[in-house]
């Protein structure tokens, strides 16, 4: 199917007056929805001057063209098409806020640094071959990198997450089901885009590589601004709750780093040893009481606490240890 000037009137949500031109009226839409109709082609939009919202998503279109007359465009959605290149956006397009890509055959991102209202993108599930990832030009990244606040990468293979890096405006990003493997790439870009509330990961490598308590934390302590992560919301007291977890492990680190270096520069003494036992039984430190949303880091703390109790012990154990030669001459020794 060819778009025509008739067509555009049959797509647009407004109706055109009686004995009103057709030219005339294809001047004033604003608004012209052509979805799924077998469409190949982007042509004769300059009839419309006004369009600010063009729905073209479930066609065969192949590139993008035919925009530049489309000055006052707001939101373009091309999802679901044949496209393989992000062309034809250069075209003074600087009103344009939402651009839906999702379901192509993108495999470089390209195309957006003459976009400089653009906020909302999709790009997800393109048809890449396979052992393909999603690439992506910086200079690309970086144009879009103040105006830029959701982002939707779902589904392209990406292993290799830090050319996200700069874009510092982002406050959501879907990067749910790719290759991502390692944490600490995540740490380093959600401390890069340090306005990013909401942050989806379910489905990659990393998220199925240990505990997801365990991600959980490190990426709530990466980030400051993090609200909701992997579609579950944080809470302000889980995020109390994880910092004081995290300035109690570093606390007992540096207490444990004291003693080990009070260790080495005093000499064990002999006298008055020979006589003292251990104690009976360790006093075992109460589990705290969890709140409710803390239940996922039960088992953590368990296991954490079991670690630190018997590193305890076997260093009362080191102190407390005397051997029988040392023994027998305290026991000889004149008095």
């Amino acid at each position: 199917m060819r778009i025509t000037p008739e067509t555009l009137e049959i797509g647009s949500t407004q109706k055109r007056n009686k004995n009103e031109a057709l030219e005339t009226f294809l001047k004033r839409i604003t608004h012209v929805s052509l979805v799924g109709k077998a469409i190949v082609s982007m042509e004769n939009l300059n009839f419309c001057k006004n369009l600010s919202v063009l729905y073209l998503y479930d066609n065969k279109i192949t590139y993008i063209t035919g925009l530049e007359c489309c000055r006052n465009l707001t939101r373009l959605y091309l999802q679901n098409n044949a496209i393989e290149e992000i062309t034809g956006l250069d075209v003074g397009l600087d009103r344009l806020n939402v651009l839906h890509l999702h379901n192509n055959r993108i495999r470089r991102i390209t195309g957006l640094h003459l976009l400089p209202s653009l906020e909302h993108l999709k790009l997800d599930n393109q048809r890449l071959d396979p052992g393909e990832q999603l690439e992506f030009d910086r200079e690309c990244l970086l144009a879009l990198a103040t105006s830029l606040r959701y982002l939707t990468l779902t589904s392209n293979h990406l292993k290799d997450v830090s050319p996200l890096e700069v874009l510092k405006g982002l406050e959501s990003l879907d990067l749910a089901v790719n290759g991502v493997q390692d944490v600490e790439p995540l740490e380093s870009l959600l401390s890069a885009c340090s306005y990013l509330s909401n942050v989806n990961v379910l489905g990659n490598p990393v998220a199925n590589a240990g505990p997801p308590v365990k991600l959980r934390q490190r990426l709530i302590l990466a980030s400051p601004s993090l609200t909701c992560l992997n579609e579950k919301d944080i809470p302000q007291v889980e995020r109390m709750f994880v910092e004081n977890m995290r300035h109690a492990q570093r606390s007992r680190r540096s207490s444990k780093d004291h003693n080990h270096t009070r260790d080495q520069t005093t000499s064990l003494g002999v006298s008055g040893t020979a006589g003292v036992a251990a104690p009976a039984c360790q006093e075992e430190k109460p589990f705290p009481h969890l709140p409710p949303f803390a239940s996922q880091y039960r088992d953590l703390m368990l296991s954490q606490l079991a670690k630190n109790t018997a590193a305890e012990r076997r260093l009362s154990d080191s102190n407390l240890h005397v051997s029988p030669r040392k023994v027998a001459s305290a026991a000889e020794a004149p008095h």
